[in-house]
C-alpha cells in the first residue's frame, strides 16, 4: 500500500499551505491516450473553414482550442448572431463526440493509476477529474472502468464554462470541492492541462503519459514533471 502524507504547496512568500485536493485530466493520465487527436484538429479546422473562415487564419500547429479561438474572434468580427456560433459549437462538440465515442469503447486505464488515486482518498485527500472530452464519452469510459466512486467530481467540457486551455473549468471544479486554488494542485499530460492551471492560478504537475514530453510539459509551466503517475505519492510526501 502506498503510504501518503498531506502535504504542503509552498508559496511565494514563503508560507506555506496544505495540500486538500488533487484534480486530474483524464486521456493520457488516468486512461491510455486513444483519441484520434490529428484528425479531430483536422475536422475542426475543415469545419470552421468551410463555414467562411479564411484558411490562412490557422496555423498548422494550432489545436482543436486555439482554433476555436480564433473561429469565435473572425466570425464575431463579421457579426455573427451568438445564436449561430452557438449551433456552430454544438455541430463542432457533435464532431468531436464522435471520435471520443470511439475511442471510448477501447478505454484501458494506464497501470497504477487507480491505486494511487484510491489511496489519495483513503488519506482524505479530495479528488477530481477534469477533461476536455464530452459527457457522453466519459459516461462509456465510466460504463467500461468503473471508477466514478473514486472521485469526489468528474466534469467534462459539457458542463465547464469554457473548456482548457481556459481556466473556468478548473476554477469551477476547485470551487465546487470547496478548497481554495492554493489548496491544489492539477496533475494532466498535456500543453493545454498546463495552460488552464497557470491561468487559474493553480500549481500543475504534469505526466510524461501521454502525447507530451516531460521537456514541453516544464516549458508549458508544470511545476514538477513525472514519468507515472505512481511517482506522485513520493512527490506529495516530499513536500512536508
Amino acid at each position: 500500500m502506498i503510504k501518503l502524507k498531506r502535504a504542503s504547496l509552498c508559496q511565494s512568500d514563503g508560507d506555506q499551505t496544505m495540500l486538500k485536493a488533487v484534480v486530474f485530466d483524464l486521456d493520457g493520465t488516468l486512461t491510455v491516450l486513444a483519441l484520434p487527436l490529428d484528425a479531430m484538429r483536422n475536422d475542426t479546422k475543415k469545419f470552421y473553414v468551410t463555414r467562411g473562415m479564411p484558411a490562412e487564419l490557422i496555423d498548422p500547429e494550432d489545436g482543436i482550442s486555439s482554433t476555436t479561438v480564433k473561429a469565435k474572434e473572425y466570425f464575431h468580427s463579421q457579426g455573427i448572431p451568438i445564436d449561430e456560433w452557438k449551433s456552430m459549437q454544438a455541430e463542432i462538440d457533435g464532431i468531436l463526440s464522435t471520435h471520443e465515442g470511439w475511442a471510448a469503447t477501447d478505454a484501458k486505464l494506464i497501470d497504477g493509476s487507480l491505486d494511487v488515486v484510491r489511496e489519495l482518498k483513503a488519506r482524505g485527500f479530495k479528488t477530481a477529474i477534469l477533461t476536455n472530452n464530452g459527457r457522453s464519452a466519459v459516461d462509456l469510459i465510466l460504463s467500461k472502468i468503473p471508477m466514478s466512486g473514486l472521485f469526489d467530481l468528474i466534469q467534462t467540457r459539457n458542463e465547464s464554462p469554457s473548456p482548457k486551455p481556459y481556466p473556468d473549468g478548473l476554477l469551477s471544479v476547485v470551487k465546487k470541492l470547496g478548497v481554495g486554488i492554493d489548496e491544489a494542485v492539477y496533475v494532466g499530460d498535456a500543453r493545454i492541462d498546463a495552460a488552464a492551471a497557470t491561468r487559474a492560478g493553480i500549481e500543475f504537475w504534469g505526466v510524461a503519459t501521454g502525447e507530451t514530453s516531460k521537456d514541453e510539459l516544464f516549458k508549458a509551466g508544470a511545476h514538477r514533471v513525472f514519468d507515472s503517475l505512481t511517482q506522485i505519492p513520493d512527490a506529495i510526501d516530499s513536500k512536508r
